[in-house]
């Protein structure tokens, strides 16, 4: 295991040489309408040990109006930070270089914390034994949706220590899941960034980190998760075409450096996949042959693959729905 962080371990808070337990991150672009529910419900937090960093990715909106009228009146470390519109990958990229915090966590704005997720996630952390720490990332939780359920299903095996690579052959990882993670290990680990593509899949930087590190997973909820009519969530099929080489590269390490974790069914699938986002990236089958380990499965996936590829062109030419 690598024992990145481990230096940390035996501080009698826990928290090593960092200002905060949590480092609550805020990415937001044009939720100035929402943004103020999300920073009342860290206000309302029983766990106060943490910072909140807003990384303002180019709004347009009243979101740095909304921000100084927070920081002049919040009762807990605010922070707030403008960029140029990168996307969400982007913004994640930046607040990993100015947190604080011992533990990482992304809050969506517009998503609610729940008031004793801080406290649940942080007495987790510390119920993971000394000697297993530097193997130890952090802790995966649960979200619900804005009626109340749980987003998605439960964990297969409640605080199990496990890789994220572990938990997602046994199929759990449905719905939104929300990771606390030590934020020396998230920096080792930052979104790839391609010139004018603002979106990775999120659990690309999670399966590299698998490599190297456990997390406890927990089948507690820390998160309520709402649905954005123009958000990513709504919008994964057109967001995967305007990203062919961010989603290119998540199935070619899907078939190549996890392969072991998969079925052949989803090996498969994969595969299709790969070929479908390399021709969208450019990437002819020459290029794609040189790249593939289990050539039968990419032979076998190139009818659908090219099927779907020439489908999204005819959708996009003639203007109709991608899916």
């Amino acid at each position: 295991m690598n024992d990145a962080g481990s230096s940390m371990e035996g501080v009698s808070d826990g928290r090593g040489h960092h200002d905060y337990c949590f480092t609550l991150f805020i990415p937001t672009f044009n939720r100035a309408d929402k943004l103020g529910e999300t920073l009342e419900s860290v206000s309302h937090s029983t766990f106060r040990d943490f910072e909140a960093l807003v990384i303002d990715d180019g709004s347009t909106d009243r979101t740095e109006q909304i921000l100084s009228e927070w920081k002049s009146q919040a009762r807990f470390p605010l922070r707030y930070i403008r960029q140029e519109n990168m996307g969400k990958t982007g913004a994640h990229n930046t607040a990993l270089g100015h947190a604080r915090g011992f533990l990482f966590m992304t809050l969506d704005s517009g998503d609610l914390l729940l008031p004793d997720a801080l406290q649940n996630l942080w007495d987790q952390y510390e119920r993971i034994p000394a000697e297993a720490r530097p193997g130890n990332a952090g802790v995966a939780a649960l979200c619900l949706k804005e009626n109340g359920e749980l987003s998605g299903l439960p964990y297969a095996v409640d605080g199990a220590d496990a890789t994220f690579l572990e938990m997602d052959r046994m199929r759990t990882f449905t719905g939104e899941k929300r990771l606390a993670v030590r934020t020396a290990v998230m920096r080792q680990f930052p979104y790839p960034r391609f010139p004018g593509e603002k979106h990775v899949r999120p659990d690309l930087i999670f399966k590299r980190m698998a490599h190297s590190f456990h997390l406890r997973f927990v089948n507690i909820p820390v998160q309520v998760n709402r649905r954005e009519p123009d958000g990513i969530t709504a919008n994964i099929v057109q967001y995967r075409l305007e990203n062919p080489r961010g989603f290119r590269l998540y199935f070619l390490e899907e078939i190549t450096l996890h392969r072991e974790y998969y079925s052949l069914r989803k090996r498969f699938g994969d595969h299709w996949r790969y070929v479908r986002f390399s021709l969208h990236s450019g990437l002819g089958l020459l290029g794609q042959a040189r790249e593939v380990e289990e050539r039968l499965l990419w032979l076998s996936g190139i009818p659908m693959g090219v099927g779907k590829w020439l489908a999204d062109l005819l959708r996009v030419r003639t203007g109709r729905k991608v899916h």
